[in-house]
């Protein structure tokens, strides 16, 4: 019986050591994942690398391609992975600079924009976000050619969808509905066809 009590302990003794050095290398395969992804962030400079894809923002302008403006702050992390997603993705990149005017909103900047399609000048960066009814960042904005607000996307919302999103502005997908709420039930149907075409 005492034998029998030993080896229970033993074996108790065993699997909580196991158990211990289990946790501490789930620990490690964590915090080696996030290292990546701090590592993949680090890759560009957000400060000096916005430039690569986005115009002057002193003012906004119209043309024949849609406009997209980005709304970010300062210590914003959400609004660092996409500002990185949308600078340091060769695709998503390329796809911008081809089809869209771009612009970057910093609130958190005193800078002063113009907006000539509204027949505004001289607002600071916040009064564009109210403006815009900007209530949360990271927030990407689309105007159409006409000055009209396409629709909105608010968050990261992963740069396989950014691209979906993308294309689904620029191929006029969006003129198929009238309002911006139908718009993104339309885009997500959208999104739901391409992964069935995908497959």
């Amino acid at each position: 019986m005492l034998v029998s009590c030993k080896t229970k302990v033993n074996s108790n003794i065993s699997l909580i050591f196991v158990m211990f050095f289990l946790s501490i290398a789930l620990s490690l395969v964590k915090l080696h994942a996030a290292e990546s992804v701090k590592q993949e962030v680090a890759d560009v400079n957000i400060e000096t690398d916005l430039d690569s894809i986005f115009l002057n923002n002193s003012e906004i302008k119209i043309g024949d391609k849609p406009t997209i403006i980005v709304f970010g702050k300062d210590d914003c992390y959400h609004c660092n992975i996409l500002a990185t997603s949308l600078i340091g993705n060769s695709t998503i990149q390329g796809y911008i600079e081809l089809n869209f005017l771009p612009y970057y909103i910093n609130i958190s900047d005193k800078k002063k924009h113009s907006i000539p399609y509204l027949s505004l000048n001289g607002l600071l960066s916040a009064d564009m976000a109210r403006l815009y009814k900007v209530t949360s960042v990271p927030l990407m904005v689309f105007v159409s050619s006409d000055g009209n607000e396409i629709m909105r996307v608010s968050g990261f919302p992963g740069e396989k969808r950014i691209i979906h999103i993308l294309e689904f502005v620029y191929n006029d997908v969006w003129k198929n509905f009238n309002t911006q709420k139908e718009r993104v039930n339309g885009f997500l149907e959208y999104e739901k066809e391409l992964s069935k075409d995908s497959k």
